[in-house]
């Protein structure tokens, strides 16, 4: 997620029987239709320019709390939404469903979610809080404390409004969260869900139309690099076992941090080593969307269920793959590499080109 501000925090948690993502900055439902994505794990078809402009299947007015707005059909969302800005409203549907797209693509193929997605955008924070309170009772109480952003929760996304390149690269993080929680069948360890979140959020912008690279994150690669110059960097043994709700109400970088590693780790884990793990990677997100993550840990055991996962889908040997972790930041945080990631584009790949 790329913020003006240079610091922010988020926090995860298990609640009311699902992942729920939360977003804090620091100076920082009703289902629809079903989707037109099937649940085969075929691609969807991605949105070209040319049918942009007819991403939207119908508008009708809704109103919440007295507040005008409209909720937008699109293949795959209803969207409900006060937002008064309309480069965020006119973006958006399209916006989502090429994010979609990219969910089941860049790591698949994976299955399209069975139902619509609802997404809430709301035009200011008082009417967040109030949509949050409407849709989830008492429930909704621990996401009132987030600063800045949003969250999602049983397929749920809830938003503000927070200026159009944040609005939209929150639901970019936050819609990956919607969509696992109702494609897969079962959840994900947090360091993957967190990465592959952060992993998602990469884009620049073509004109009106976004392009979706997973490289382009400044803010998460210059964290990396701070961390790595400072020695605050977690091992990677430390990292599978994180909690980064742990980071809540400290002061210091390391909510930030852990960001900025498990999007370094999903890269590395796709790129790294020759690719070494790549395979790997898909089929650990291959399983877990058809239910087999389950019982693919339960016939290993082990108490934690993070460190089974990395060593049965990746590298037994967690000692060896840290060294190759480590020396995957070191390639990538050194030298000419920034100017990959302002173009979007892998400094691995550049590096080997320039061998």
């Amino acid at each position: 997620m790329i913020f003006s501000q240079p610091t922010y925090r988020r926090f995860a948690d298990w609640f009311v029987g699902g992942w729920v993502t939360a977003i804090l900055l620091i100076g920082v439902t009703v289902l629809g239709a079903c989707s037109s994505g099937g649940s085969d794990g075929t691609a969807p078809v991605r949105p070209t320019i040319a049918t942009r402009a007819t991403v939207v299947e119908s508008t009708e007015a809704w109103s919440f709390d007295k507040a005008p707005g409209k909720i937008i059909r699109t293949p795959s969302y209803r969207i409900f939404t006060t937002e008064r800005d309309s480069a965020i409203v006119d973006r958006l549907p399209a916006f989502l469903e090429d994010a979609l797209a990219h969910y089941r693509t860049a790591l698949g193929p994976l299955p399209g979610p069975p139902v619509k997605l609802d997404t809430y955008v709301m035009d200011n924070r008082e009417q967040w809080k109030r949509v949050t309170m409407h849709v989830l009772g008492a429930a909704g109480e621990p996401f009132l404390r987030i600063g800045r952003g949003g969250f999602a929760t049983r397929g749920l996304a809830v938003l503000y409004d927070i200026g159009t390149f944040d609005t939209l690269a929150i639901a970019a993080h936050e819609g990956w969260h919607q969509y696992r929680q109702r494609a897969f069948r079962n959840r994900l360890p947090i360091w993957l869900e967190e990465g592959v979140a952060s992993y998602m959020e990469g884009h620049k912008w073509r004109g009106a139309a976004p392009e979706f690279l997973p490289w382009a994150n400044v803010e998460r690669y210059d964290r990396l690099r701070a961390a790595r110059a400072e020695g605050t960097l977690l091992s990677l043994e430390e990292l599978i076992a994180a909690n980064p709700q742990d980071s809540l109400g400290r002061a210091d970088q390391s909510g930030v941090t852990y960001y900025a590693q498990v999007w370094a780790l999903t890269h590395f884990l796709n790129e790294g080593v020759g690719g070494r793990y790549s395979a790997s990677l898909r089929a650990l997100l291959a399983d877990a969307a058809a239910g087999r993550l389950n019982r693919n840990v339960r016939s290993v055991g082990g108490a934690s269920r993070s460190a089974v996962i990395f060593k049965m889908y990746f590298n037994e040997e967690l000692g060896q793959a840290s060294v190759e972790y480590d020396d995957f930041i070191d390639r990538i945080t050194v030298g000419g590499a920034r100017s990959a990631i302002v173009a979007g584009v892998s400094p691995v790949r550049m590096s080997r080109g320039a061998r």
